[in-house]
């Protein structure tokens, strides 16, 4: 009997490992199909990058061809072990259920499935270095449905401009310096009339300000009014620095405020992305300068603003960047810069011009067209964003992407607006979103500029926002950039 049960105990505890084995077994197959399918998709991947001129990632020929070989290899060991372990029925589930998810993401018109293809496929061919994300693994037929509709988009906006109906008056050229107007938006606060003429004068020329925040900062550092309001100068735009408790009347947490040159910095949210806005209310202190180097290649904005007595820079013209190579040596369309030289040719079809005219409004005219009368400094880019204060169609720059854009409040003031991106904290917004917030701020004429790694914003010696590749902090060389020349 004790034979018998010990017998039946020994069965069910062999019974047990057995099943216990055979789990680990199902297991460890289940993961070397997953890792052989993986590793098939990368190999697809760097046999693209190969044979493209489209590219998934930046990486050398060299590393290239070193993550082929690596990637070869892995699937012929990878295939064995599947043999090895008779895997290949489990294999080949997990590999149909991966061919019918893939088909669903690629051809379904389920509307949350088709909103996040098209801006996954926008965004990357709005990219220069990453359209492979986009050509490599999508239909041609969905990627060029994406490319027409940017092309219908820019074509849209043709004959939309404010060269011939410009509502300001282009011939009053102090309205940046009136504070009348500034003085209105300041006096419904009630704090206001209880204010020193020094205190007002402030706030009249920053009017955005929360007063109560404002002063609660100055109580608190009282260094800051050392020299009195007229010589205020708060600085806490480095990317180290959190900024300064100083809210805007809508709630934007204040950066930098200097009263010399004229000049607020504001973060600003855009679409839960971090976006970086300089107001300079002084546009005649603007201009568009160019790299020292042309033409043999690019500069920084940093570089250009320096060479030229900048205190606050942002992102200018684009430029030709074959194969992501590109040295910022070669203007994209064509651009006038302050120092009187003209540079490229003109973009066509679609596109648009913003020229800086010598009465100092900006002014945006199709790049086709003839450059205006009195035009000190231009760039072609696009698309527009703001014409005589209304909202253009984007068309479908809905991506998330890193964002630079440039404009005029209806008092003058230039708005440079850049946003972070391709980061888990700041992905990006669409230029939608950058014209929403410029019209928050009185915009009325605003140009996107060229995005992603390009886009930066500079502020007495450093970057207040942080470039898409951290491997270059201070951003890429580009061709110029515009520059408010400080006092």
């Amino acid at each position: 009997m004790g034979n018998y049960n010990g017998n039946a105990r020994g069965g069910q505890y062999s019974s047990r490992g057995a099943k216990t084995k055979k789990h680990t077994a199902a297991w460890k197959q289940i993961l070397v199909s997953l890792f052989l399918l993986l590793d098939l998709f990368l190999l697809y991947t760097i046999i693209m990058q190969l044979t493209h001129q489209q590219k998934a990632f930046e990486a050398s020929k060299t590393v290239n061809l070193a993550l082929l070989g690596l990637f070869a290899f892995g699937a012929l060991v990878l295939s064995w072990l599947v043999v090895r372990t008779r895997a290949w029925k489990r294999s080949l589930c997990i590999t149909l259920i991966c061919a019918i998810v893939y088909l669903i993401v690629a051809f379904s018109n389920l509307p949350l499935v088709k909103k996040y293809r098209e801006i996954w496929i926008s965004t990357a061919m709005s990219t220069m270095r990453h359209q492979g994300l986009a050509t490599y693994y999508f239909p041609a037929d969905a990627v060029e449905a994406i490319t027409k509709r940017e092309e219908a988009a820019r074509d849209n906006q043709v004959g939309i401009n404010t060269i011939d109906n410009f509502t300001q008056n282009a011939d009053d050229h102090n309205t940046w310096t009136n504070l009348d107007e500034q003085s209105i938006l300041t006096t419904q606060d009630k704090l206001f009339a209880s204010l020193n003429p020094e205190q007002q004068e402030f706030y009249a020329l920053f009017y955005e300000l929360d007063i109560a925040s404002a002063e609660a900062w100055f109580k608190a550092h009282p260094g800051d009014l050392e020299d009195g309001y007229q010589h205020v100068l708060i600085d806490e735009s480095s990317l180290d620095s959190d900024g300064t408790t100083i809210r805007t009347k809508l709630g934007e947490k204040v950066l930098a405020i200097d009263v010399e040159n004229q000049i607020l910095i504001l973060e600003v949210d855009c679409d839960g992305s971090r976006g970086v806005m300089a107001i300079g209310k002084h546009p005649s202190s603007l201009g568009l300068y160019p790299s020292t180097n042309l033409p043999s290649w690019g500069e920084t904005v940093g570089g250009i603003a320096e060479h030229n007595g900048g205190v606050l820079a942002m992102t200018g013209s684009g430029f030709i960047d074959d194969e992501g190579a590109g040295n910022g040596s070669e203007i994209a369309g064509w651009a006038m810069c302050s120092n009187g030289k003209t540079y490229g040719d003109h973009y066509g079809y679609g596109y648009k011009r913003l020229e800086l005219h010598e009465n100092g409004w900006f002014y945006i005219n199709d790049a086709f067209a003839s450059v205006g009368n009195g035009t000190v400094a231009a760039m072609e880019f696009t698309p527009g964003l703001l014409i005589n204060g209304i909202k253009l169609d984007p068309g479908i720059w809905t991506s998330q992407n890193p964002r630079a854009c440039i404009g005029q409040s209806k008092r003058g003031e230039i708005l440079m607006l850049c946003v972070e991106g391709r980061t888990l904290a700041s992905p990006g917004c669409s230029v939608e979103v950058c014209a929403d917030v410029l019209l928050q701020h009185d915009g009325i004429t605003a140009l996107n500029c060229d995005g992603g790694t390009t886009a930066i914003l500079w502020y007495r010696g450093e970057p207040v926002m942080r470039c898409s590749n951290p491997a270059i902090p201070e951003g890429r060389y580009l061709p110029n950039a515009w520059v408010y020349v400080g006092e």
